[in-house]
């Protein structure tokens, strides 16, 4: 983002800050909302979201503030990785986020919505939700991160075909003075940041925050490129990382303004292509931001509603080096690809016929900038060839759920959403669940949804005609009980049939949309809470997914195990965070099965904070256990070694500071 664009974000912040002193809104009893409601407000009672996990057709799983700090979470990845059935897998490019049959390696299309209060980040180009440093928030500004396994789509349209991931931002009230933080962790780390947050005595409040990342990297060995010609396998000093991030909210009874920017640049120490040159500069920049102005308020005794305006801008640049330049003079290419859009959403929530809990409304989104522009440079960076396409998509949606309580063990959500889309044809999602309650402490979930994805915008540059909607069809039954106040258990029986996924077709020479998939599942939870602080998790995860040819889908693993675990020690004024997670054997694109590890993590944190001062100190993979992560690179370098699989960090460590002022 240029500064002008950044000084207009700042300015749209200013004067919405002004404007929300004369806005009033009517209380809202948020025991009424259903879950999709509910995830839109930023700060809600415990009491209440549990109620609302209960009611809602599916499974759901929260980590919370006191989650991040106790296990030393520093991006999504590191909550995505804590949850239930989740995994991430990571290319020394971007986090990429897997479960319940997808995560194929470098598949920028996530299944899974990312919201943040109700925002969709997904940017307009790749549809990728970024959830590791190149991500729009600091974990130290989240207040809780909610997901929502099964399809979303009903609600929140295209990209919520297995799932959504809500974060709910902190609020100034949160922090109530300046914070400043510093961090240092491996590899040559470096953090801060400074917060401001504060509740003003007239109810307004606000949220400042801005910090910068510095990470030296370091030299890293790749066995495929074990050749004298390649510098014996290492990439030299191209690990580095840095971002920049800016985050402002300011809320004022029924009207909340957020804004959002983060600037990342990431050298790549693999080579990504078959056509650049190992141990050469390959940068990839990425621009996120965001601006979302939502106005709640009571219309009627029986009616709420929410308006919601949001924009965004994104921007991918790119820098390589090519190695035969000598016949067509082209040495350097570089990619700059830009998206920008804006969107209005007006949803209702109506409680006009007893036992009936309605939401409905529509939704109009402008993808009005969708542009890529390749150029090639000679040795002397001179431009010898450029091209660039420009595309758009204009969206309008409507759709409608009803949360209907036939007595007090059966409750019926039913609902549908069209999607409408400028270059394709309309689309429905439907869902249909069946609560039942035979005890109020348990539940029991049955639900049957479809839902679709829409071929991004670089799907559409790069196959043309070939890229349609993807589509889902998921049946899902799930258990919630409630053995005392602190002890629950979840449970859930899944299956999704995925159709209309692009193979190649040898004959006609290109990619059809004619390809099915099957994924079946069974995941398992128990959380426990103890009086004296002690807070427990535990999960366990089998999938089986089978891809277009009937085969066991790549980076797909069979078993996923998750155990967290703190407690506080010397009088509450330490806790310790112990976390262990298991990622079963998993296939690489060359079919070779890589071996299950188990991975454990220590943190220590401040329970108390000591004239203002708090701290942190986390030791990842504890016990230097060496494995690989499945790699999205599908062809050999010249020494013909495969490099299917990438090394993964050994043991690290990180250290932070805060101290409030």
């Amino acid at each position: 983002m240029n500064l002008g664009r950044l000084k207009q974000l700042n300015a749209a912040l200013c004067l919405t800050f002004f404007a929300g002193a004369v806005l009033a809104e009517s209380a809202v009893d948020l025991t009424e909302l259903p879950l999709e409601q509910l995830m839109l407000r930023e700060a809600a009672p415990v009491a209440q979201i549990a109620q609302q996990i209960s009611d809602s057709p599916s499974a759901v799983s929260i980590v919370t503030a006191a989650d991040i700090r106790a296990y030393g979470y520093r991006t999504l990845a590191d909550v995505i990785n804590s949850m239930r059935g989740l995994y991430t897998t990571y290319d020394r490019r971007y986090q990429y986020m897997g479960g319940r049959g997808f995560g194929a390696a470098e598949d920028y299309a996530g299944r899974i919505m990312l919201l943040i209060d109700g925002y969709a980040t997904q940017d307009s180009l790749f549809n990728q939700a970024y959830i590791d440093e190149s991500g729009l928030l600091d974990l130290e500004l989240v207040e809780r991160v909610e997901y929502v396994p099964g399809t979303g789509s009903v609600t929140y349209g295209n990209n919520a075909m297995l799932g959504i991931i809500n974060v709910v931002t902190k609020k100034g009230r949160d922090f109530n003075a300046a914070q400043l933080s510093g961090e240092v962790s491996s590899h040559g780390g470096q953090k801060q940041r400074a917060t401001y947050g504060k509740r003003f005595d007239n109810g307004a409040d606000l949220l400042l925050s801005v910090s910068a990342l510095d990470i030296k990297g370091r030299n890293l060995y790749f066995p495929a490129y074990d050749t004298p010609g390649t510098n014996n396998g290492i990439a030299d000093n191209l690990d580095s990382e840095t971002n920049k991030r800016v985050f402002g909210k300011f809320s004022y009874q029924g009207l909340t303004v957020e804004g959002g920017y983060v600037d990342r640049k990431k050298m790549l120490p693999t080579n990504p292509s078959e056509s650049t040159t190992f141990n050469t500069p390959f940068s990839v920049r990425d621009e996120n931001a965001f601006l979302n102005l939502a106005y709640q308020t009571t219309l009627a005794s029986t009616l709420s509603s929410q308006s919601r305006f949001y924009s965004g801008h994104y921007a991918y640049d790119t820098w390589r080096e090519f190695p035969d330049y000598l016949i067509d003079n082209e040495k350097y290419g570089r990619r700059e690809y830009h998206g920008q859009w804006w969107g209005i959403d007006q949803k209702f929530v109506g409680n006009w016929f007893i036992d009936h809990t309605m939401v409905f409304g529509f939704e109009f989104r402008n993808d009005y900038r969708q542009q890529f522009r390749r150029t090639y440079l000679s040795p002397e960076k001179a431009v010898v060839e450029v091209f660039s396409d420009s595309l758009s998509r204009r969206t309008g949606s409507f759709y409608l759920t009803d949360e209907y309580w036939i007595n007090e063990h059966w409750s019926l959500n039913v609902g549908a959403r069209y999607d409408d889309a400028s270059d394709l044809a309309g689309n429905w999602s439907p869902r249909l669940a069946v609560i039942y309650k035979p005890t109020v402490q348990t539940t029991l979930k049955a639900s049957y949804s479809e839902a679709f994805r829409m071929p991004h915008a670089y799907e559409r540059f790069s196959y043309d005609g070939s890229a349609v909607p993807e589509y889902v069809a998921a049946s899902e039954l799930a258990l919630q009980h409630e053995f005392t106040r602190n002890m629950r258990l979840t449970a859930s029986l899944y299956n999704y049939d995925r159709s209309s996924l692009l193979i190649y077709n040898d004959a006609l020479g290109d990619y059809v949309p004619e390809g099915n998939s099957r994924t079946q599942g069974l995941e398992v939870e128990l959380e426990r809470m103890w009086e004296n602080g002690i807070r427990s998790r535990g999960s366990l995860a089998w999938q089986n997914a089978r891809d277009v040819y009937g085969a066991e889908a790549v980076n797909s693993p069979h078993v996923l195990g998750k155990f967290n675990l703190s407690f506080p020690m010397f009088d509450n004024r330490l806790r310790t965070g112990l976390e262990a997670q298991y990622l079963g054997s998993r296939l690489t694109l060359e079919r070779r099965r890589l071996a299950g590890v188990g991975l454990a993590n220590l943190t220590f944190s401040s329970e108390r904070k000591w004239h203002g001062l708090s701290a942190s100190f986390s030791i990842r993979n504890l016990f230097d256990r060496e494995y690989e992560a499945v790699s999205p690179f599908d062809w050999r370098p010249d020494s013909g070694l495969a490099q299917d699989s990438l090394r993964m960090d050994g043991r690290t460590y990180w250290f932070q500071l805060n101290v409030d002022l």
